[in-house]
C-alpha cells in the first residue's frame, strides 16, 4: 500500500521521471557531429584550387618561350604556307600570279601585271611583299596552351602538329586576301584594273581580308585547342559542378 501512496517521495512517479531523463539524454550528443560533416570537403576544395585558372597561368608562363621559338624558326614555319599559297594563286589566277619567293619569313608575290613605267629600258612587272607572320602568331599561343595541358608526350607532339597545320590555313587565307586587297587599293591603277577584270568584288576582298586579319588569327587557335582537349575540359567542368 505504501508504494502506491501518491505522497510517498520514493514512489513510482520518481522512477518514471528518471527513466525519461535517461532516455532523452543521448539526443543532444549527436547534434554537434551533424553540423561539421561538410567541413573536410570544403577544406580540400580550397587546397585543390581552380585547375582551369592554374592551367591558364601556366600557359602564360610558356608564352615567352613559344614566341621565341616561333620567331626563331619562322623561316621553316612559313615554308609550307608559302608553297600552298603559291599553288593556290597560280592555279586560280594563272594569268595574274607567277610565283611566290620566300625571303626569310616574308613573301614576295611575283605577278604578270605589267607596269606603265619601264626600268632600265625594260618592262617592269608588279611585285607585292607580304609579311605572313602577322597571321601566324597563333602558333605561339597554341604552344603555350598545349604545354600547359596535362598530356602525354606523344599526344602533345600530335596536337602541336595539328595546331601548326590549322594555323597554316589561317596564314594561307590571310596572305591570299591581303595580296588581292593590295592589288585593289594600294598597288596602282594597273593592279586595280586587273582586279576589276577578275570575278572578285572589292567589297568581298575587303571583307575577307578583315576576317583573316582581325578574327581568324585569334579565334582559330583557341577553338582548335578546345576541340583537341574537349574531354579534359568537360571532365574539369563536370567535376566542379558536381561538388
Amino acid at each position: 500500500m505504501s508504494s502506491s501512496d501518491p505522497h510517498d517521495p520514493t514512489g513510482s512517479h520518481s522512477d518514471s521521471g528518471s527513466d525519461e531523463l535517461m532516455s532523452g539524454s543521448p539526443e543532444p550528443t549527436n547534434q554537434p557531429h551533424s553540423g561539421n560533416q561538410g567541413q573536410p570537403h570544403s577544406d580540400s576544395e580550397e587546397k585543390q584550387g581552380d585547375p582551369i585558372k592554374e592551367m591558364f597561368l601556366l600557359a602564360a608562363l610558356y608564352l615567352p618561350m613559344g614566341f621565341f621559338l616561333w620567331f626563331f624558326f619562322a623561316d621553316a614555319l612559313m615554308f609550307l604556307p608559302a608553297r600552298i599559297t603559291e599553288w593556290l594563286m597560280t592555279t586560280t589566277s594563272p594569268d595574274v600570279f607567277e610565283r611566290i619567293v620566300q625571303l626569310q619569313y616574308k613573301f614576295e608575290i611575283q605577278t604578270a601585271i605589267q607596269m606603265a613605267r619601264q626600268v632600265e629600258g625594260q618592262i617592269a612587272l608588279l611585285n607585292a611583299f607580304i609579311n605572313p607572320m602577322i597571321y601566324a602568331w597563333g602558333m605561339a599561343l597554341l604552344f603555350g596552351l598545349i604545354m600547359a595541358t596535362p598530356l602525354t608526350a606523344k599526344r602533345r607532339i600530335v596536337q602541336m602538329v595539328i595546331g601548326y597545320l590549322v594555323v597554316s590555313l589561317v596564314v594561307i587565307w590571310g596572305v591570299f586576301w591581303e595580296t588581292w586587297k593590295d592589288m585593289a587599293f594600294r598597288l596602282g591603277p594597273e593592279a586595280a584594273a586587273t582586279v576589276a577584270e577578275s570575278v572578285l568584288e572589292p567589297n568581298m576582298i575587303a571583307l575577307f581580308y578583315q576576317l583573316g586579319y582581325l578574327m581568324l588569327p585569334a579565334v582559330v587557335p583557341v577553338a582548335c585547342w578546345i576541340l583537341m582537349n574537349r574531354p579534359f575540359l568537360e571532365d574539369v567542368v563536370f567535376t566542379r559542378k558536381t561538388r
